[in-house]
């Protein structure tokens, strides 16, 4: 312990602790092991040290404290808990601690108090500062710094906000402690609690307080939010964070015990306050559920308003398409934030934190007046940028949302919304204008040398200043004073302007030279930035000069440009157009000569000079020009003429076509002759020879043309797969074609014979041809037309069918098409044999050549396969068939269009309604149909296979979408289930006739006392159910199927008369009942009557009887009538009723008033008797007086009331009396009972009542207390496994003893036997709740024998012998609470026992799930199932983690832990497999292309081993299934699937690498993704397939190719988007010639063989537009030409007008307007052509684009007139767009300013051009001087003005692809590298749009 290390780690314990360093180091000394293990590379990272009382765990599982000193330990956190604070150390150097760098190696801390605020404390109040103040973050970017720091304040906050929730919440009101413990949480026990008056109220009082607290919470809704009308949108996320968490509270607190007590002790009392809480907890869940929601869809808007509290205006700019998305489907999905006002007041709130983050921002600098005014209006600038932009955004969302009408749209308060930022903006807007203003007059300041200028500066300071001394804030925009200043200061500004422009005009007037005029103006434009100054500049330019000598300069240079390839005129031959042309420019410069030589003035003027000798140069070079054109044609005469040796036809060396081969050379001989002895020269006698033989050339020449084209004509009659058919017969032609090719040329003189030989052999293959065609026509093609027309089911639309009847008819007409069907294969295949016999007998010239088999064999092949694609459709169209009139249809009812097919009775079959036949006989029906249908095929042969015995039927049912039709067949019936269940539904409302029983209906019927109108109306409402069945319609229609409901109607309606019948009899029953009942009381009541009176009890029945009569006498007359109504009730529904009933009830008034009668007389009787029975009753009264005196003396001297009784031997006394008092209280009753009867007063016996009441009072006590000793003396002997199954019993009885004892009288609690019974009852109650803990389930053997060591007692546990006693001897109260721990430690183990078993069950059922790889079959997990395994995964794994933290664990511990390392390697290994998977699915779509395998052999070999282990993992994983069992202890998974991945990205960098050898070689490869680059790689060999992706970034508008049909590799034109068709040519002394190109070699070589072309084709097509413009009409050239050179044509013309016209505005003073003129022409021409209505959509579109440009060039001509603008030099012509063809560079050259660009030739199909605005201008003239000194341009300015598209648009007239990327934060420098490459060796553009993120 003396090294450095354990010296440093002392000294940090020491002070955390307080304790000495020698204290520190002895208590480390223990720990040494681990100590010297944390310095070690390989150790543990940390060391843990507490200081405090040890603790262990007891046997309860509790934390127990040893001793009461403080020790020194380490611990690794996990076991021990943190009750005071620790010490920690963690190793941040990964080598290890050493001595000499520990305190670098380690850093340490301390944990005070709760770890979650010890951990924000740490990061809040120490990290976050430090790093905030930290300056120097070492090669780290700014932006990365700036994230990262703002990202730690923001996790230091959301602990924050933790710590915080954590303490939130409302506190519910606990129940008392004792009814927590005396009630368990089982249904029986909240019952009995209920009952319980005291636990029932305090119950209802804890639950009234969780009601008002939890409304009080729920009223405090968004309504009473009290927020400043600044706030931003993170108070949303805070308000409802704090809400959640309340409510969270609540939801956890009710799973507590208490709670639980609490609600289910009030719902079995059903109380008010439970009810109350039923609808409060409803609210509860709902706002609990919407807080939750809201969290969660609000917390995903954090990151995107991150940037609006931490970042700049720009930052929020760049994040705002993200921001609004993320609203955008929060509003879409969220269930309960999408209401317009919730949504209104988030986006009041952004803008309002908008505002405050642009307000925040422009401020950073300080005072406004005081900031850079370029950066102020730079920061003013980018926040209306950001309010612009914003509102756009919404916008932009708000249209997207409306084009998905069914969509929730953004239908929010927009004033609200941007009112406040509109504002903002406004006041922003003017504070710009302002500081621009002030920013360029501050400039006048420097430039105090210019005389007159200091008195106007001063002026502008003085409005300034007293701007500046105005009070409030200028960023205030709810101040409308700074409107009012505002609108003063420009007032004053005007007036300075107007000023500072008197100046300069003063200034000019008294200008004495030119030179001075232009430094002054250079002066003034230098200092002068306002636009209402700048353009009063621009009026002072002055003309200079302009002469003749300048038109000769461009004549001469005309000259030298183009004296090597001049323009010639349409249709002018070369030699003759070059002549023509040099004569045009000698004319041009004769005739002004002229005029100029006979002005003397001009001629004696020096300049003259020069102009003469200059004049003399050119003409002399012209003429030389034309002398030498003339020798040079002169001498190619006779080379030209060669041509005529030549042979008649040649054959295409690559098309393979015949060509009349006539050389052009001598047709340009002819054309050159005849135009030059039009112009007057003398040409030689040869060239007039070949002149004079131009017709018979010419005849010969069509002749030959007819021939050839006859000849393709008769060929393109050949069907292709006839064509090696007569290959004898076109050998035959071609032998006569080639004496042209090979012997005659154009001198020979037997040309007319062969081109009748020619005739010949055409008209007789064409004969032959006729006739195949007409055999392939009629008997095969019509046949097989025929076949694929066959129905094989016969479904006729009005006729329907059952079960049998379909089966049977289905079967004979598929037997008899199937016949008809072989005879037209017989038919088709004897058409066949019997063409190519015809074929091979038909005569020709070469019959040494013969028809070989093979030919044969394949033309057979052909049409057997067009054979089985005939029976296929077939096939296909009966299926199509069944399914329409078999399958689903939504429709049904009764009536129906078209007849269902099947008749089906709907039966009823108690307990259900059925159907006959059923819906799965239906579908085995129409399963066997298809089946049959499909087995027609069987019938029939394949031709050439009779022998092998294979028919059609072998390629027939293996058809992808025959299998799919029968599959869908199988079904077709289900989709109707659901309307027939529906239908069968409706039968329910009858179910109640045989489902309930009717008897009990009618029982329960009769317990509501019903009155006979009741029994009727339920009479009546069976007759009505059996109308309502009658009304039933008898056929209903669902899909395919009549549904017969007349069987089911007869089952309902005998169910109906059932019913009716039952209640009938009943009622009948009922009126029987009473009707004896009244018959038999007035039969006896009679019999009484008739008695013989004999003594006192005769007289007391008797009047006993008299008296209920006289009570009775209105009842039974009540009684009667229901009777009687009854009866005739049941007469008139004819129910039958036995006569003796009818008449009894006839004569049952009769009876009664008979009965009263005889009353009268005995009541008559009695009087006369009652004398004598009254002497009696007085005599005995006397006696029974004294005789109660005796018994009362007795009873107080020797009855249980005596003093010092025992309780037993007072139990006996008291029977004795209770019997002696029984014989007397019967005595007392008759006496006063015969006194009351004759009218004497009662005699009343204290002591008879006194003893009664005595005695009554003593029974409840002791026989309560027998009943008490017996009980719980008896629940000793009982059998502890009888205690478990009967402790509830137990518990109750005890309790009802209780609760008697409590209610005995007060008088009684005096007695022995009631303090004994107390005490016997409050002993066992004590014990009761240890006992009803112990009875519980989860007690486990453990558990026991714990018991027994707390108690100190054993016992038996055998069920036989344990018993309740050996329980009650072990004194239990002592350990009462040591009991408690140990059963609570029994439920919570049970608990996670519990839990354990379930993620076993769970874990041992669950599978994976996997789904169909292309056509490989099962090989990937599907994604779904996949997905939920791992959020079960995640589940399991934290019930695990809370597992192996509860104390109450450790019995399971070996399991938890187990369970842990299975699922934690479940984890990682479905996390590898997962990538593994999606990078095999992506390499195995790159190598199952043939293509890339051949090129990267290595790569797939590779592959194929990757693919062969994969497929092995998986197959393995099949076969197991089960999660656990794959992932857990498969030695496979884990050792295959990280070779898999380092595999994978082997070939993965592979690829990438052959990708950069692609890119190189093709550089527009560059700008496509890697994904795409490699399906296109794959495709090199089908150049067909390739075509899709020429829009990936490979071409700007080529979309399309058209292939040689012959030739598959040869493509001869090319399209647009817009389907604009150019042909690939390529021009050749003057004539366009067909330029094809083949896409032959590597994919790359012919893309840019590709490229080449297209820009080879289209520098073509424009040099002959050069000449066609001024040529042809306007109409002809648009229309004519593609749209991109109809456009560059109209440019070209205006700038040879506007060009010309320049330069001879000097001499010509109205040549200018007659160039605008033409310009206006022009423009109006092309607008008539707008309203032609045949017009196409691409020629509309190409106009409309040509108007567009040339609108801006006639704007721009009549621009340059109004500037009076008369020289070509001049800048306001210089900065035009000037479009030239420059014949000395063979080019276009577009010039902008001194800047030349050559035309890029990119084609760019139809295109919409931008509107040219001055804008647009000014950005083409700086990106033009940009790019002139080889720089780029950054066109900036707000959202959408048009940057990216006048960038683009300018690549449009140049001629360029440009390639746009919208850059993003994923955009780094290795993309940008790879972009810079494409663009370096393509030429192209980049435009990088966004690029300041």
């Amino acid at each position: 312990m003396g090294d450095a290390r354990a010296v440093f780690i002392a000294g940090k314990v020491a002070e955390a602790f307080g304790i000495s360093v020698d204290e520190a180091k002895s208590g480390m000394g223990a720990y040494d092991v681990e100590i010297k293990a944390f310095y070690e590379p390989a150790g543990p990272p940390k060391l843990l040290f507490y200081h405090q009382v040890p603790e262990v765990e007891n046997a309860d599982g509790d934390f127990v404290q040893v001793g009461s000193a403080k020790k020194l330990f380490v611990t690794s956190g996990e076991l021990d808990r943190l009750r005071e604070h620790a010490v920690y150390f963690v190793r941040t150097n990964p080598r290890g601690v050493s001595d000499k760098s520990v305190e670098q190696d380690v850093m340490a801390g301390e944990v005070r108090g709760s770890v979650l605020d010890s951990f924000r404390a740490l990061v809040t109040n120490l990290y976050v500062p430090i790093l905030q103040s930290q300056t120097n973050w070492g090669k780290n970017t700014e932006e990365n710094t700036t994230e990262f720091v703002q990202g730690i304040a923001k996790f230091g906050a959301t602990l924050t906000e933790a710590v915080h929730s954590l303490q939130g919440g409302v506190d519910l009101m606990k129940p008392d402690k004792k009814h927590v413990d005396a009630i368990d949480l089982r249904p029986q026990s909240f019952n009995r609690a209920a009952t319980e008056p005291e636990v029932a109220e305090h119950i209802e009082r804890v639950l009234e307080d969780w009601c008002t607290r939890t409304e009080a919470l729920l009223e405090l809704g968004e309504g009473n939010r009290k927020e400043s009308d600044e706030v931003g949108p993170d108070t949303e996320l805070e308000y409802w964070r704090n809400r959640m968490a309340k409510f969270n509270s609540i939801t956890e607190q009710l799973k507590s015990k208490e709670c639980k007590l609490v609600l289910g002790v009030a719902m079995a009392g059903r109380s008010k306050a439970h009810r109350n809480w039923k609808a409060i907890d409803m609210k509860v869940t709902d706002a609990a559920n919407e807080s939750k929601d809201n969290v969660k869809y609000l917390t995903t808007l954090e990151k995107s308003l991150e940037p609006m509290y931490t970042g700049s205006p720009q930052t929020v700019l760049d994040g705002l398409p993200a921001l609004l998305n993320n609203i955008k489907m929060m509003h879409t999905i969220a269930r309960y934030y999408n209401t317009p006002e919730r949504m209104t007041t988030l986006f009041y709130k952004v803008t309002n934190q908008m505002i405050t983050n642009c307000k925040a921002y422009i401020a950073v600098g300080g005072n406004l007046w005081n900031q850079d005014k370029p950066a102020l209006l730079e920061n003013l600038k980018l926040a209306v940028k950001l309010e612009e932009r914003y509102k756009e955004e919404y916008r932009l969302t708000r249209e997207r949302l409306q084009t998905q009408p069914k969509g929730k749209q953004f239908d929010f308060d927009i004033e609200k919304i941007f009112g406040k930022f509109e504002l903002f903006t406004k006041r922003l807007n003017k504070l710009v204008d302002m500081f621009t203003t002030i920013h360029q007059f501050s400039t006048l300041a420097e430039h105090t040398h210019i005389d007159g200028l200091e008195e106007m500066i001063q002026n502008f300071f003085k409005i300034t200043d007293d701007f500046k001394r105005k009070p409030y804030d200028l960023l205030d925009y709810t101040k409308n004073q700074f409107d009012r200043d505002f609108l003063e200061f420009n007032v004053n500004i005007h007036d300075l302007e107007m000023a500072l422009q008197g100046f300069i005009n003063s200034s000019f007037e008294n200008i004495t030279s030119t030179e001075h005029a232009l430094n002054l103006l250079r002066q003034f434009q230098s200092i002068l930035q306002r636009e209402t100054l700048k353009q009063d500049l621009d009026d002072k330019y002055m003309v200079i000069f302009q002469n003749y000598g300048l038109d000769l300069d461009a004549v001469q240079k005309i000259y030298e440009k183009h004296k090597h390839s001049p323009s010639l005129p349409r249709n002018a031959p070369p030699v003759a157009g070059d002549i023509m042309w040099s004569r045009q420019l000698l004319r041009r410069i004769e005739e002004p000569m002229r005029k100029f030589a006979a002005n003397e003035a001009i001629m004696r003027t020096k300049e003259s000079k020069r102009t003469v000798k200059t004049y003399n140069t050119v003409a002399k070079a012209l003429v030389a020009f034309e002398t030498l054109w003339l020798q040079a044609w002169v001498k190619s005469i006779e080379s030209s003429k060669a041509g005529l040796q030549a042979t008649l036809i040649v054959r295409h060396p690559e098309t393979g076509n015949l060509l009349v081969n006539f050389d052009k050379e001598i047709m340009q001989l002819m054309r050159e002759t005849k135009y030059l002895q039009r112009m007057g020269i003398e040409v030689p006698e040869s060239a007039k020879m070949v002149l004079l033989q131009e017709e018979k050339f010419k005849n010969y020449y069509n002749q030959l043309s007819y021939a050839l084209k006859e000849y393709e004509r008769v060929m393109s009659t050949i069907l292709p797969i006839a064509k090696p058919l007569l290959g004898p017969h076109l050998d035959d032609l071609e032998k006569k074609i080639q004496p042209g090719m090979y012997i005659l040329t154009w001198t020979s003189m037997n040309i007319d014979g062969y081109l009748h030989r020619i005739h010949n052999g055409l008209a007789r293959l064409e004969e032959l041809i006729t006739k195949m065609n007409d055999m392939v026509d009629n008997r095969i093609e019509a046949n097989l037309k025929s076949v694929s027309r066959i129905a094989l089911i016969e479904l006729p639309p009005d006729r329907s069918f059952t079960f049998e009847d379909f089966q049977s008819t289905q079967s004979r007409f598929i037997k008899k098409q199937t016949e008809e069907l072989v005879i037209k294969n017989d038919e088709i295949e004897r058409g066949v044999n019997e063409l190519c016999d015809m074929v091979r007998m038909y005569p020709r010239e070469n019959p040494e050549m013969g028809l070989t088999d093979p030919v044969v064999v394949a033309f057979t092949k052909h049409y057997a396969k067009l054979m089985y694609q005939a029976i296929l459709t077939a096939t296909k169209k009966s299926f199509n068939a069944m399914k329409k009139r078999l399958g689903s249809r939504s429709s049904g009812g009764f009536l129906f269009v078209e007849r269902p097919f099947f008749d089906v009775d709907v039966e009823l079959t108690v307990p259900n309604v059925s159907m006959n036949p059923s819906l799965e006989d239906i579908q085995g029906a129409i399963n066997s149909t298809a089946k049959k249908v499909l087995k027609v095929s069987e019938s029939l042969h394949m031709w050439g296979a009779r022998a092998s015995g294979r028919k059609f039927y072998d390629w027939i049912a293996s058809d992808k979408e025959i299998v799919k039709s029968v599959l869908l067949l199988t079904g077709s019936i289900e989709g109707t289930k659901a309307q027939v269940m529906d239908y069968i539904d409706t039968f329910k409302r009858f179910d109640f006739l045989y489902m309930n029983d009717l008897q009990s209906e009618y029982a329960a019927f009769m317990k509501t006392n019903p009155s006979l109108e009741s029994f009727e109306n339920e009479l009546k409402k069976y007759m009505a159910i059996e109308e309502e069945i009658q009304r039933i319609p008898p056929v209903h229609n669902i899909g395919a199927m009549s549904l017969e409901t007349q069987p089911m109607k007869y089952s309902l309606k005998a169910e109906a008369a059932a019913w009716k019948t039952q209640f009938a009899k009943n009622l009948h029953s009922q009126g029987k009942e009473q009707l004896r009942s009244i018959h038999d009381y007035m039969r006896e009541t009679t019999l009484k009557l008739n008695r013989k009176i004999e003594d006192l009890e005769d007289v007391r029945m008797v009047m006993k009887v008299l008296k209920e009569i006289r009570n009775r006498e209105a009842e039974i007359d009540t009684t009667m009538t229901p009777i009687e109504e009854i009866y005739s009730l049941l007469g008139r529904y004819q129910v039958r009723v036995p006569k003796e009933e009818t008449d009894t009830v006839s004569d049952l008034r009769y009876g009664w008033s008979k009965m009263k009668s005889l009353a009268v007389n005995v009541t008559d009787n009695l009087s006369r008797l009652q004398v004598g029975f009254k002497r009696e009753l007085i005599k005995e009264v006397k006696l029974f007086v004294v005789d109660a005196v005796s018994f009362r003396m007795d009873w107080e001297t020797n009855g249980p009331v005596v003093p010092g009784l025992d309780p037993m031997e007072a139990v006996d006394r008291l029977k004795k009396f209770q019997q002696m008092f029984e014989v007397r209280k019967r005595k007392w009753t008759n006496y006063a009972s015969g006194e009351e009867l004759f009218g004497l007063s009662i005699t009343q016996y204290p002591e008879l009542e006194k003893t009664e009441k005595e005695i009554n009072m003593l029974e409840r006590l002791y026989d309560l207390y027998v009943l008490v000793l017996s009980t719980i003396t008896g629940y000793a002997d009982i059998l502890w496994t009888d205690v478990v199954a009967n402790i509830e019993t137990m518990t109750e009885q005890v309790t009802g003893f209780q609760n008697q004892c409590k209610k005995l009288p007060k008088s009684l609690r005096d007695w022995q036997a009631y303090q004994d019974c107390r005490k016997k009852i409050d002993d066992f109650l004590e014990i009761l709740p240890l006992l009803t803990a112990l009875s519980s389930k989860d007690m486990r053997p453990r558990h026991w024998q714990q018991l027994m060591q707390i108690t100190g007692v054993q016992l038996n546990l055998a069920e036989d012998v344990f018993k309740l006693q050996h329980l009650m001897d072990a004194n239990l109260l002592k350990v009462s609470e040591d009991i408690e721990d140990l059963t609570t430690a029994a439920t919570k183990e049970t608990q996670v026992e519990t839990k354990l078993a379930a993620i076993n069950d769970d874990w041992a059922d669950q599978i994976f799930e996997f789904g169909n790889y292309k056509t490989r079959g099962m090989l990937v997990l599907a994604m779904a199932p996949t997905a939920e395994v791992i959020e079960k995964l995640e589940d399991s794994q934290m019930a695990l983690g809370s597992m192996a933290t509860n104390r109450y664990s450790a019995p399971f511990k070996d399991e938890v832990t187990t369970w842990i390392t299975k699922l934690s390697t479940v984890s990682e290994i479905i996390e590898m497999w997962l990538i593994v998977q999606n990078m095999w699915m992506y390499m195995e779509a790159v190598f199952s292309g043939g293509d890339i395998v051949k090129q990267l052999p290595q790569e797939a070999k590779r592959f194929q081993n990757i693919d062969k282990q994969f497929v092995k993992v998986v197959t393995s994983a099949i076969e197991t299934r089960n999660v656990v069992q794959t992932c857990y202890g498969n030695d496979l998974m884990k050792n295959i699937l990280p070779h898999l991945t380092e595999q994978l990205e082997l070939c993965q960098k592979s690829l990438t690498a052959f990708l950069d050898t692609k890119r190189a070689e093709f550089p527009r490869f560059y700008f496509v993704s890697d994904p795409t680059l490699l399906e296109i790689l794959s495709l090199g060999s089908d150049p067909q397939a390739v075509t899709p992706h020429f829009q990936s970034g490979l071409f700007d508008s080529l979309t399309e190719v058209t292939f040689d049909k012959a030739d598959k590799s040869k493509m001869l034109e090319m399209f647009s988007q817009q389907k604009e068709c150019v042909k690939f040519v390529k021009e050749k002394n003057g004539i366009l010639e067909p330029n094809p190109v083949f896409a032959a070699g590597n994919i790359e070589v012919w893309l840019q063989a590709l490229v080449d072309a297209m820009m080879d084709s289209m520098k073509g097509i424009i040099k002959m537009a050069n000449r066609a413009v001024s040529e042809q009409d306007l109409e002809t050239f648009i229309f004519g030409h593609p749209a991109q050179i109809s456009l560059l044509g109209v440019q070209f013309l205006w700038t040879a007008d506007m060009q010309g016209a320049l330069s001879q505005a000097k001499q010509d003073k109205s040549i200018m307007n007659k160039a605008m003129k033409k310009t206006d022409v022009l423009l109006k021409e092309m607008i008539v052509l707008t309203t032609r209505s045949t017009l196409g959509k691409n020629e509309r579109k190409n106009l409309e684009t040509v108007i567009t440009v040339h609108v801006h060039q006639r704007d721009t001509s009549e621009d340059l007139l109004k500037k009076k603008v008369k020289e070509p030099s001049d800048f306001e012509w210089m900065k035009q767009c000037r479009f030239y063809w420059r014949d000395e560079l063979n080019t276009v050259i577009i010039s902008i300013c001194d800047v030349d660009f050559e035309y890029s030739y990119e084609y760019l199909g139809v295109k919409e051009r931008l509107v040219i605005t001055p804008l647009t201008d000014i950005c083409y003239v700086t990106l033009s001087q940009a790019l002139g000194m080889f720089l780029g341009g950054a066109p900036a300015g707000p959202a959408g003005t048009g940057k990216t598209e006048t960038t683009k648009d300018m690549g449009c007239t140049l001629g360029k692809f440009v390639v746009v990327f919208n850059c993003s934060d994923q955009m780094d420098y290795k993309g940008m590298g790879k972009i810079y490459r494409g663009l370096a060796q393509s030429g192209l553009w980049g435009c990088f749009d966004e690029f300041n993120r």
